[in-house]
């Protein structure tokens, strides 16, 4: 039975060691986390002795090896301090994405774990989703020839941008990543996973519009709660993000309620006294965010093939959109809907049904899968293709570096090959 440790029990963490929990094959032995109240809870609700819950990561890294694996995840700047620490004690790594938002760090890691011969599988969950899953199994029969360009849309959802990226961890790239990077890496991976081809050149363009200070309406409040009078017309009034119902809203952030009262199990009450404090209550014309808005990134891959990639804040929902040009036929679809269209050149047209229910599972049922083929690839020997390892992580990440690169500098950027 493979043993584990967790370090950071944010979102992400807790997902992971709840699909740890339900994997036979595997065990968690030992939980870090810098939040003694969660800590607390993920240790009793996992039936861990209290030498096994660390509330510091000095103290976690210094009582030596205590499992098989790690699974890291923490915030994004911390990944490289914490993995570089895991590999030295001879830990196989499961890491949140991005590795760093610094590249060379990225290859750093890359070559430890290759001289300690040691793996690392990164985060990129969406290789895992029934609904790539699909798409990947049409593209490798050859049902529409070779692929030409492929055409990828981020839709984060309006709702999901101010929580994360205007009021949350990710709103400043000084502290964690362009979200470029923090939020589509997903999308570049996919698009190399998908064609197998690296990217030889590209420009980016990307814009900050709408949550700047300036668009402030006038008489609103540095809090929502502060009696702002635009919350009733306001569709980031916190009610409507976090806990309440109106006509046309649902509270679809109401899932973070630890993240932002700092409590496990808090509730509405103690929700709504947190939002007067906490930086997610805060009005979004009025926060310190400066990552992009919206992004495009055009792509030019090896032997021709093209792809562009667009991340966008401006959408009523959360999801991506994909469309796949090959010679001999089509793919198009979005994963919200569980589905997509195959469509043959002068032959039929099908559409192939993944269903809807996985659009309501995390990561589109790619967080149970991704801990699965981590298992059974460390305890069993089982290589799953679709294993998103840190070789593979290098391009992806490379490719979002030179978006930025090619963003701020305004100029097309050609890629410099490497020896990894």
């Amino acid at each position: 039975m493979l043993k584990v440790a967790i370090i950071g029990l944010g979102n992400r963490g807790r997902i992971y060691a709840y699909q740890l929990s339900k994997n036979k094959d595997a065990r968690i032995v030992a939980l870090c986390e810098k939040n003694k109240s969660v800590l607390e809870s993920k240790r009793v609700a996992f039936g861990l002795p209290q030498s096994a819950a660390y509330s510091s990561d000095k103290e976690f890294f210094a009582a030596g090896k205590l499992a098989d694996a790690i699974i890291i995840a923490t915030q994004d700047r911390d990944h490289f301090g914490h993995a570089m620490q895991a590999l030295e004690a001879g830990y196989h790594i499961l890491l949140e994405k991005p590795v760093s938002p610094v590249y060379e760090e990225c290859e750093t890691l890359y070559h430890l774990a290759k001289k300690k011969d040691l793996q690392v599988v990164v985060c990129h969950v969406l290789r895992y989703a029934p609904f790539y899953n699909a798409i990947k199994k049409v593209l490798d029969s050859g049902a529409i020839g070779e692929i030409v360009g492929i055409n990828q849309t981020e839709n984060i959802g309006y709702w999901h941008y101010s929580h994360s990226y205007v009021r949350g961890n990710w709103r400043k790239e000084s502290e964690t990543s362009p979200s470029i990077l923090a939020k589509c890496c997903h999308d570049l991976d996919i698009i190399y996973y998908f064609t197998g081809k690296k990217c030889v050149s590209l420009n980016s363009n990307g814009s900050r519009k709408l949550f700047l200070p300036q668009n402030a309406p006038e008489g609103s409040t540095a809090y929502c709660l502060d009696g702002c009078a635009h919350r009733a017309d306001c569709p980031f009034d916190v009610r409507k993000i976090y806990y309440g119902v109106t006509r046309y809203t649902i509270p679809k952030m109401i899932v973070n309620k630890t993240l932002v009262t700092g409590k496990p199990h808090a509730s509405i009450k103690e929700l709504k006294e947190a939002l007067k404090t906490s930086p997610y209550g805060r009005c979004v014309y009025r926060s310190d965010n400066d990552v992009m808005e919206n992004q495009v990134v055009n792509m030019k891959l090896e032997d021709g093939v093209t792809a562009t990639l667009t991340m966008t804040a401006f959408s009523k929902d959360c999801f991506r959109r994909i469309h796949i040009y090959g010679t001999q036929g089509e793919i198009f679809g979005n994963d919200k809907d569980g589905k997509f269209r195959v469509s043959v050149f002068g032959g039929p047209t099908k559409t192939v049904k993944v269903g809807r229910l996985t659009a309501l599972l995390g990561h589109l049922g790619g967080d149970r899968m991704i801990i699965r083929d981590f298992v059974d690839f460390l305890e069993k020997g089982i290589k799953n293709p679709r294993l998103s390892l840190l070789e593979t992580t290098l391009e992806s990440h490379k490719t979002a570096f030179l978006a930025e690169e090619s963003r701020k500098s305004g100029k097309t950027v050609v890629k410099e090959e490497t020896n990894n």
